[in-house]
């Protein structure tokens, strides 16, 4: 299994762990409440609840709190034909004025006073009449959102207690939480002060569901909710709405925690092993839209079902779980990168060691088969000037030597395979593919000859030897890559094509040029560089006759086209006319060892002609 899989594959289950840990135990309610409250506030409130506001208004008219419980006898006559009236009000204690409130509440059957519990302590009202308590659940940012269902001896909120009273309905249990469904703002409901209640003669609240309770500031029965927006509800609102939630069966519902953790499973999954592999704009652009919808889907759960989704761990998950797989791919390119930089920085030059980087998912380091075009090059005569320097002096001067001729094969986009003593093996188009790499080759060893020539100038001004090197160029299949041991490898080519490139390299001493390259380089820089063909030659260790042609340094068409001439009859065993031909050649090119060479043969063949099998190629039996 691949490394880096099983890297991601351990983070992914850490980073869950932690997830699940996160949402198990709550973190971050707060944050998530915040995010959903913004859901809250865009219904319609029911027209048939009635809040009777207990208002500063009404304090100043009626006087000073609390108010004799006569009022309240009062306000009960006035309402007494709603199907329900519900008294958001602490009757816990008793005064001399509950007479005649005891009174009214013995002939009205509709009524539901309120009830505590607090401390873990129940108070309940001190007349005989239907109740329910009142209590709420804060949040730990001080916002309400619940209340509590869970009271003992089967005792229900004063809501619900009023919901069953008015449907003549016994509810057999409820959630022991119940999140409120805010439909709207505060002070949204139909209201009347009770100032104003006392004043009017011909209120009529038949079909409707009083609520009764105190809305002043001053009063402490005020609270922060979802859809407050800097402006507290108060309590008896706040019941309004979890009453309004009843007649709707609009209470909301949290997603589960497993749910939720679900959906963090699957967009970490989708995070750190897709998104975290795509291009950068493109994990944005997926991610961003991934969010949106589910956002989409949420509101719409929410609007249609009452169902919160969790808005936090989700867009969370999907950020952490690709941003690391990011920061690891990032840590394990660099890693390849720097691989790539070992295996390769001492071979090529830096603009390719660049698209190396950029493109190595095209790179196939374990070894591939493909065209390359190979150079050796080798010193003349290397033997003879080993043993005229003395050790320290002739190291120093191999080395001005080889870095001069490996910055121009650099410098022509070759790849350095190796320095054999004095020889250089480089090849072209691997690593990366390169269209021209013939031609690349062979321009390389032009201006490595050119180069020669300066540097050897300077050799003589030291009074060192001066050099002279021959070099071998084929193009043909070879396997290129990462070859050795798991401790020590070397990226190098294997293959014939290898082979052949050294067998031309050692031919040039023979011929006695600069420059061989094989028919299959010829075909493809022969309409860009000045060639000659110079003869047809069995190499050490292959059967098949080859073509090899010199590369030429500088243009001379007149030389090049006697010289071929005579080849040509030499090659159809017209060794006479051949003798003539190759003689004008030498003349227009006094000392070319080709045209010597090929003079002896004519003259052999003339006084002993080959056989009708001969293949007219040359055998070489040295590499």
């Amino acid at each position: 299994m691949d490394k880096h899989l099983i890297q991601k594959t351990s983070v992914f289950l850490a980073l869950f762990s932690l997830f699940f840990i996160l949402v198990i135990f709550g973190a971050f309610s707060n944050i998530q409440s915040n995010i959903t409250d913004k859901l809250h506030g865009g219904g319609n409130v029911l027209d048939n609840i009635i809040i009777i506001k207990i208002d500063d208004q009404s304090i100043n008219e009626i006087g000073r709190w609390p108010w004799d419980r006569d009022v309240f006898a009062q306000i009960l006559s006035k309402v007494e034909n709603a199907d329900v009236i519900g008294m958001d009000l602490s009757f816990f204690e008793e005064t001399k004025q509950d007479s005649l409130l005891n009174k009214t509440l013995q002939r009205m059957d509709n009524v539901v006073l309120a009830a505590e519990i607090s401390e873990g302590s129940f108070y309940k009202p001190i007349f005989d009449a239907d109740y329910g308590y009142v209590n709420l659940i804060s949040d730990s940012d001080g916002i309400i959102r619940s209340l509590r269902t869970d009271a003992e001896e089967n005792i229900l909120p004063f809501s619900f207690q009023i919901y069953a009273k008015e449907r003549d309905y016994n509810p057999d249990s409820f959630n022991s939480v119940e999140r409120i469904n805010f439909a709207a703002p505060p002070g949204k409901f139909s209201s009347l002060s009770v100032n104003e209640l006392l004043k009017n003669n011909s209120s009529d609240f038949k079909n409707k569901i009083v609520l009764v309770g105190v809305t002043a500031p001053d009063l402490h029965d005020v609270h922060m909710v979802p859809t407050s927006e800097g402006v507290a509800m108060s309590g008896v609102e706040i019941q309004a709405h979890v009453l309004q939630n009843l007649f709707l069966d609009s209470f909301v519902t949290k997603q589960k925690s497993l749910i939720t953790l679900l959906f963090v499973f699957i967009i970490g999954l989708l995070g750190i092993f897709f998104l975290s592999r795509l291009k950068i704009h493109y994990t944005i652009l997926i991610s961003l839209g991934v969010i949106i919808v589910y956002s989409f889907i949420g509101i719409f759960l929410f609007q249609q079902f009452n169902y919160i989704t969790d808005f936090f761990f989700f867009p969370l998950s999907l950020i952490i779980f690709t941003g690391t797989g990011i920061g690891m791919n990032y840590i394990e390119e660099r890693k390849q990168n720097l691989h790539l930089i070992n295996a390769f920085g001492k071979y090529v030059n830096k603009d390719l060691l660049d698209e190396i980087i950029r493109h190595k998912n095209q790179l196939n380091l374990g070894g591939e088969k493909k065209e390359l075009t190979v150079f050796f090059s080798d010193i003349r005569g290397f033997t003879s000037i080993s043993e005229r320097l003395p050790p320290e002096e002739l190291g120093s001067f191999i080395n001005k030597y080889l870095t001069q001729m490996t910055k121009i094969i650099l410098e022509h986009r070759g790849t350095i395979d190796k320095f054999i003593g004095d020889a250089v093996m480089a090849f072209w188009n691997a690593p990366l593919p390169e269209k021209n790499h013939s031609l690349l080759a062979c321009k390389s060893s032009i201006a490595q000859l050119k180069a020669l020539k300066d540097l050897n100038k300077k050799f003589m001004q030291k009074n060192l030897p001066s050099l002279e090197i021959g070099c071998g160029i084929h193009t043909g299949e070879a396997v290129v890559g990462n070859f050795g041991s798991e401790d020590r490898f070397d990226y190098t080519a294997l293959g014939d094509t290898v082979n052949i490139a050294s067998r031309l390299e050692g031919l040039t001493k023979y011929y006695g040029v600069n420059i061989i390259i094989s028919e299959s380089t010829y075909a493809l820089v022969k309409n860009h560089l000045d060639c000659r063909k110079l003869d047809v030659v069995k190499v050490k260790g292959k059967k098949k006759p080859l073509t090899i042609y010199e590369l030429c340094m500088e243009k001379d068409d007149r030389f090049t086209k006697q010289y071929e001439k005579a080849l040509e009859l030499y090659f159809k065993h017209e060794f006479k006319k051949a003798q003539e031909e190759f003689k004008k050649a030498q003349d227009l090119k006094k000392g070319d060892v080709p045209c010597q060479l090929f003079l002896k043969h004519c003259e052999k063949y003339i006084q002993s002609p080959p056989g009708k099998d001969w293949d007219m190629a040359f055998e070489m039996k040295t590499k």
